[in-house]
């Protein structure tokens, strides 16, 4: 298990990963939170970090879906006419997140790529089992893609499960594909003895298998995870465009991203993969916080700019 950077806080690993198992237990245990409950305990405190100012946060409708849509324009030459859009699938276990609570993330890759970024709120489980939130991410991806310029792929976590499934959509129905996807600790297997499942590498997460498998189970509601749409591993990906993919060795979802970019690999798919040793997972949505979500941004940047 690799040992966590001192540039975290400088917390003791034991208290860490005391305080994950503890907050475990209190979540599941006792306070036997529902997702309904934890969708909004996280967009309560999402409140307290707005992410960067200088960036107008829009709220917009793409077809019938509620977007976010996030645009920097600075006075400056060097600004792009027509910048890059992307369509960022925010992650949160299928049954919460929302494009607040990855607003600070979005707004400084943003600033930092100067595109502008989109970030639907999606229908959640369990209310909205699989497919819902796949048509309705085509719904949006088809709007988008009328219009000219590049169009970028992202996701997180379960996020970046449902932008790989939306990304072989596209393909098998011949649209305009997208100019690169980018996945951040991705959730592509949904499999219960999936290889992270099987690891369960849970010392610093704050979930574990048992989490896992009640999430999946909330958003498959009986549809087998051998579903190549549900767990996107299992789908050829020879037709992918340029994959930026991120994970951190010591996070549960690492044999996740570890077997994708295997895959990717034997496939012939141009991809970079870029690796944290020891950060913790959704590490990227405190830019402004962590060294390691500053640096996060700044590949990701120059993925973007390297491939438009």
């Amino acid at each position: 298990m690799p040992e966590l950077p001192p540039s975290l806080w400088n917390i003791p690993e034991r208290f860490i990963s005391i305080t994950h198992q503890l907050g475990r237990s209190w979540r599941r245990d006792v306070m036997k939170m529902t997702p309904e409950q934890i969708r909004a305990m996280l967009d309560g405190l999402s409140r307290l970090y707005p992410g960067q100012f200088g960036v107008t946060y829009e709220q917009i409708n793409l077809g019938r879906i509620p977007t976010a849509k996030i645009h920097y324009s600075p006075d400056s030459a060097n600004s792009p006419k027509n910048p890059n859009r992307v369509l960022f699938v925010h992650g949160g276990g299928f049954a919460f997140g929302s494009a607040r609570t990855h607003r600070a993330l979005a707004t400084s890759l943003a600033k930092k790529s100067f595109t502008d970024v989109y970030i639907p709120d999606y229908g959640l489980a369990p209310e909205r089992p699989f497919p819902a939130a796949l048509n309705e991410l085509i719904e949006c991806y088809q709007i988008l893609a009328r219009e000219d310029g590049n169009i970028w792929l992202m996701g997180d976590s379960a996020g970046a499960n449902l932008a790989a499934a939306l990304l072989n959509e596209v393909i098998a129905d011949n649209g305009k594909k997208p100019a690169g996807i980018l996945l951040l600790s991705p959730w592509i297997d949904l499999r219960p003895g999936s290889n992270s499942n099987t690891l369960s590498q849970a010392r610093w997460s704050p979930f574990e298998r048992l989490d896992m498998l009640e999430y999946a189970t909330h958003y498959l509601q009986g549809h087998p995870p051998t579903d190549p749409k549900a767990s996107p591993i299992l789908a050829s990906m020879q037709s992918w465009p340029p994959v930026y993919l991120e994970a951190s060795e010591a996070e549960y979802l690492w044999s996740d991203a570890e077997t994708l970019a295997a895959k990717l690999q034997k496939e012939n798919v141009q991809f970079e993969f870029r690796v944290e040793k020891s950060a913790l997972h959704a590490w990227q949505l405190f830019p402004d916080i962590l060294p390691e979500a500053k640096r996060s941004i700044e590949k990701m940047a120059a993925f973007i700019a390297s491939h438009s």
